[in-house]
């Protein structure tokens, strides 16, 4: 998240440089990832106005400008900018000038003296537009330095951890130094007031909200007789500084007050809403709409539409369709600002492939109180900067308002919990600093209510303990020594036994994996006999081949085997050991589970005929027997039947009448799919000694003709000069061919791996091969 110093001390003072101001808030435990500072223009970068623009005698997209800089003669200047009209102020920087890596000098350009630069916004460090030079105020002194004109700010760029929504905006961060600094301060919340007029919303739209679980609040506002137009300078400047490219006035203002109070905003065309009505409902298998980058989007129901009366127009919190753009044309503007789920938010967004400013703050969460503060900031912007009316009252469809939350804290548990004592009316004020209201008191206790800001993270005693610590300050708290506790016997800890086991395991002579927790579905169906019911689902998987969290170990050590054979590693002798997941009547029970794979041959590392033995029933049975009796425990094997074997080839082991294992050949369906054959050696052969001759052959030829039917025909006339057939072009046109007809060419390579080949010999091979083309398979020869 960046923040501009600058836009930050429009809500609260600083009393800190800006290097103090990251130092507080990193002990405070939002932490910096850089720091950049902005408009350290050098002092000979100076306000000129440009009084002449003169198409360049020698190119066509230059232009020979005359700039008053303050001197005696105005300069002439070689620029080639779109926007360098007469009459503006910018930005110009004289000869000697020091500027991204080069120095200004008097130069003659496509043959014209050019005595000076006029410089874009990236060329002075002051953000990334390069579209045109840099427009300075009207009222900017001729001849002063740019420095003192644009100002200068600092970036601060925080890692922002996944429970503190509230810092995704300017306002948040404003908070946070607030209580950081000690001082009591409220913030400077700017005004929201803004007169309205004519007919109520009501009468002139409709919301309605079809999946409220997805969409639990939208507040809709409008405002008339807008112009649409580049926005004024502060503005491009301040969202040019957080990384944010300025469009036009209604969309930078949507822009400001989502990077202001993490609040998303979308504006639609009101007039290209049919019936001039929202719908915010999921979409339908299969619904298609072209978002503002131009591409169709298949959705599917788990995806949130926004609608008018017939069509989508928005992908919900993620990105807004083509059909509703604000254009230059536009003159009445409906707002969107609403609450989505994150999950759903999240989903789509990974799916699509489409991650934005909002779509990050929805995914993690909005302060769903925010929707109407930001709806009503953002109107009096437009009505500010855009030259519009606000329609009276909004739209919000907010069913279930989001009950207060109040939590409890213990004065004894935040003296155990930080280690030393902090008197009760510190805690009050530190609790209150950051906007929680006391709500009731006691010599033992503390009761706050949360702001809804905070609502997604302050949930229990333990967050605002949490909250005391880093605001009395980390720092603060001396350090001391953790009394030791003394635990249960070592015989009691799972670790131990695990690691005892793969160590046994290990010495038996079998290497250890790990493969993902996540398993296909239908092979763990096939894998374990449970039904698709008993799967364990995450709610959000990675991919449908990720859908459920394993119930046996069996798919992801058969993937392995698969993944080594495929790869010439044969031989294989190997363990996992990990949790397997199931679902009874109740919550879903974890069980650890071991799975043995031996495959190929016993004794790769002999000689004879003991190295071709290959591995087979008896072999994992005696590794299982070795591993029983370094546990010092007698099992019985017996034969019988698993899902996940081969009929007939299985066995039970069983201690105290308990089956606890199971062994036998993989069966066929659950291999299906897996390539579990290992592919033959590589053979390698010398590298010729003599040159290949290439010949082509085309034809036409019956659509149905293959590929693989004319490697067969050309096979089968066993010329031992033929080393190497490749097709290159195969197309199909009625016009030129006729109906179900195909053109095919292939390129043919001879090679005599004991002589230099002939042009006669391999002339007389390739007639051979044309006439048995022609013969066998009726081609036409071209």
């Amino acid at each position: 998240m960046k923040t501009s110093v600058n836009w930050l001390k429009s809500y609260v003072d600083m009393p800190w440089t800006t290097a103090e101001l990251a130092e507080r808030l990193t002990l405070a435990g939002l932490e910096v990832e850089g720091i950049e500072t902005l408009g350290a223009v050098p002092e000979t970068v100076v306000v000129g106005q440009i009084l002449s623009r003169e198409p360049h005698p020698n190119a066509d997209r230059l232009s020979v400008c005359r700039v008053e800089v303050g001197a005696a003669e105005p300069l002439q200047v070689v620029c080639g900018a779109p926007n360098c009209d007469a009459g503006l102020k910018v930005a110009c920087a004289l000869v000697g000038t020091a500027l991204s890596g080069m120095t200004i000098r008097k130069a003659k350009i496509r043959g014209v003296e050019s005595s000076g630069m006029l410089c874009a916004e990236d060329e002075l460090g002051l953000g990334d537009g390069h579209a045109g030079i840099l427009v300075l105020p009207a009222d900017a002194p001729i001849g002063s330095p740019v420095a003192g004109v644009i100002g200068s700010d600092a970036v601060i760029d925080w890692e922002v951890t996944p429970n503190r929504t509230d810092w995704n905006s300017h306002l948040g961060i404003a908070r946070e130094i607030a209580a950081v600094s000690g001082r009591g301060q409220a913030l400077r919340l700017p005004s929201t007031a803004c007169p309205s007029a004519g007919p109520g919303i009501d009468t002139l739209a409709a919301v309605t909200v079809e999946a409220p679980e997805l969409c639990p609040r939208y507040v809709a506002r409008m405002v008339r007789n807008v112009r649409i137009g580049p926005s004024p300078e502060w503005l491009q400047r301040a969202l040019r500084a957080v990384g944010v490219r300025p469009i036009n006035n209604v969309v930078d203002i949507t822009n400001y007050v989502m990077m202001e109070c993490g609040q998303p905003l979308h504006a639609f065309d009101y007039e290209l809403l049919e019936g001039h009505r929202i719908v915010v409902r999921r979409a339908r298998p299969g619904e298609r709409m072209v978002t503002l980058d131009a591409i169709e989007r298949v959705l599917t129901p788990e995806d949130l539409l926004i609608c008018d009366g017939a069509r989508p127009v928005a992908l919900a919190g993620v990105m807004g369709g083509a059909n509703s753009v604000i254009r230059d044309e536009t003159r009445t503007v409906l707002l969107e600002s609403a609450c989505f789920a994150p999950s759903g938010i999240r989903a789509t967004s990974r799916r699509v492939g489409l991650n934005s400013e909002s779509s990050y703050r929805f995914e993690r969460g909005v302060d769903v109180a925010m929707c109407d503060w930001a709806s009503r900031r953002a109107i009096a912007l437009m009505c500010e900067l855009a030259g519009g009316e606000a329609v009276e009252g909004c739209i919000d469809a907010y069913p279930q308002p989001a009950p207060p939350s109040e939590v409890t804290a213990r004065f004894a548990r935040i003296e155990a919990l930080i280690g030393i004592p902090i008197p009760p009316e510190t805690v009050v004020r530190l609790l209150t600093s950051l906007g929680m209201e006391v709500v009731a008191q006691t010599a033992a206790t503390l009761t706050v209510r949360i702001p809804s800001w905070r609502r997604s993270d302050l949930l229990r005693e333990a967050d605002l303990i949490e909250e005391v610590a880093r605001l009395y300050g980390l720092n603060n708290i001396p350090s001391a020594a953790s009394p030791a506790l003394l635990g249960g016997p070592r015989s009691a800890d799972r670790y131990y036994a695990a690691e005892l086991a793969r160590a046994q395991l290990r010495a038996l002579g079998l290497n250890e994996t790990m493969t993902y927790s996540f398993v296909n579905p239908q092979a763990a169906v096939r894998a374990t006999g449970v039904s698709a019911e008993q799967l364990v689902r995450p709610v959000n998987p990675l991919s449908a081949e990720l859908g459920a969290m394993r119930p046996s170990l069996i798919p992801g050590v058969l993937a392995t085997t698969a993944h080594n054979l495929a790869r010439g590693q044969a031989d294989l002798a190997f363990f996992e050991m990990g949790r397997v997941f199931i679902k009874d009547d109740a919550l879903p029970e974890e069980r650890q589970q071991i799975a043995v794979v031996m495959t190929g041959r016993a004794n790769p590392e002999r000689y004879g005929e003991e190295k071709k033995r290959l591995l087979d029933f008896y072999d994992i049975k005696g590794v299982l027997e070795g591993w029983f009796a370094a546990r010092r425990l007698s099992p019985v094997f017996a034969p019988a039947e698993h899902a996940a074997f081969r009929s007939g080839t299985g066995a039970a082991v069983s201690l105290a009448g308990e089956a606890v294992a199971w062994l036998g050949e993989a069966g066929a369906e659950l291999t299906a799919g897996l390539r579990l054959q290992a592919p033959p050696p590589a053979v390698s052969r010398p590298l010729p000694q003599f040159p290949s001759v290439e010949r082509d052959v085309s034809f036409v030829a019956p659509a149905g003709l293959s590929h693989r039917q004319v490697l067969e025909a050309i096979a089968a006339l066993r010329l031992p000069l033929v080393e190497r057939v490749e097709l290159f072009d195969i197309y199909a046109d009625e016009a030129a061919l006729g109906p179900g007809r195909q053109s095919m060419a292939y390129s043919v390579v001879y090679r005599d791996p004991t002589q230099t080949l002939t042009d006669k010999v391999v002339n007389d091979l390739h007639e051979k091969l044309r006439n048995h083309l022609a013969g066998s398979l009726g081609v036409e020869l071209r």
